[in-house]
C-alpha cells in the first residue's frame, strides 16, 4: 500500500483517457475531483450517459441534444475549450443536473472535440453507497479506456433493501443474498465481477479498476482489509482507497 498525491498516480493515468465511473458511494464527488485535477494539465470534458449530478457553477456547459454527432458538436465544444480547460457536456440540464447523452456522442467527444480526457458518469446510484447494474447498465461508450467501479465503504454491512442500496432486488439476484440481509464483502466482489464483464464487452483493451471511497478512518480499517481480500481474485488494473472530506482528498493505492 502507498499513499498517492494525485488521481493520476493512483490509477496510472496516461496522457489521454476516456474514463467511465460506475457504482455508487461518491461517484459524482470523484468525477469532479478527477476532472479538476486533469484539467490543470490538459483539456477535459465531463459528461454523462445517464443522469449526473449538478455541475459546479464555475464549469462551462455545452448543451447538445441531438442523438447523433455532427459538426456543430465539435464547433460548440471547441469554442468552449478555448475559454476553459474544463467543460461539461449534456443533452440539457434539469434541476441543475446534467441530462445524459448517447454513447456515440461521448465517443465523438473523445475522438474529435479537442479534449485529452473525457470522464463519463455511466450509471446512477441515487446517492446510495453501492448498487448492482441493471441489464442495460452501465451505458458505456466504445472508446472507454478505463472503467472505475466506485464503492462506498459504508456499503459493507448495509442492509440489502432500497432504503440503503440501489437496485436491492438486482443485488439479491446477482449474489444470492436474502433481501434484508447485510451486504457482505463477498457480495460486493460478485457485483464488481458483473461490472468487469460489462467492461470487457465494450473493449478487451479497456482497463478495469475499483475505488473504495469514504475510507475516512484511514486505510487500516478492518472493513477495507476484508474487502481487499474478497477482491483478491478479481483482475484489476488498480485497487484504490480514498477519503474525500471537504477540500481534503487522500488516496491510497492498495494494489
Amino acid at each position: 500500500m502507498r499513499e498517492c498525491a494525485s488521481w493520476r498516480e493512483a490509477f496510472d493515468l496516461g496522457s489521454s483517457e476516456h474514463i467511465a465511473l460506475v457504482g455508487g458511494g461518491g461517484k459524482t464527488t470523484t468525477l469532479w475531483s478527477l476532472a479538476r485535477e486533469l484539467s490543470t494539465t490538459a483539456p477535459t470534458i465531463v459528461t454523462s450517459t445517464t443522469k449526473a449530478g449538478a455541475r459546479p457553477p464555475d464549469v462551462a456547459f455545452v448543451a447538445y441534444g441531438k442523438a447523433v454527432p455532427d459538426h456543430t458538436l465539435k464547433e460548440a465544444v471547441g469554442s468552449a475549450l478555448q475559454h476553459a480547460r474544463l467543460v461539461a457536456v449534456g443533452s440539457g440540464a434539469r434541476e441543475g443536473r446534467l441530462e445524459g447523452i448517447a454513447p456515440e456522442i461521448a465517443d465523438e467527444l473523445f475522438f474529435r472535440c479537442g479534449a485529452s480526457y473525457v470522464i463519463n458518469e455511466a450509471d446512477g446510484a441515487r446517492m446510495k453507497p453501492f448498487k448492482a447494474p441493471a441489464a442495460h447498465e452501465p451505458v458505456l461508450a466504445s472508446t472507454t479506456t478505463l472503467m472505475i467501479v466506485v464503492v462506498g465503504l459504508d456499503a459493507v454491512g448495509a442492509i440489502i433493501d432500497d432504503e440503503h442500496l440501489h437496485r436491492a432486488e438486482r443485488i439479491a439476484e446477482l449474489t444470492g443474498a436474502a433481501p434484508g440481509a447485510p451486504m457482505e464483502v463477498e457480495h460486493i466482489a460478485t457485483i464488481v465481477r458483473a461490472y468487469e464483464s460489462k467492461c470487457k464487452d465494450v473493449d478487451e483493451s479497456a482497463r478495469f479498476a475499483v475505488l473504495v471511497n469514504k475510507v475516512d478512518a484511514g486505510p487500516e480499517v478492518p472493513a477495507l482489509k476484508r474487502l481487499g481480500q474478497a477482491l483478491a481474485h478479481v483482475e484489476l488494473g488498480a485497487l484504490v482507497a480514498a477519503s474525500q472530506l471537504g477540500d481534503r482528498t487522500m488516496r491510497w493505492r492498495l494494489r
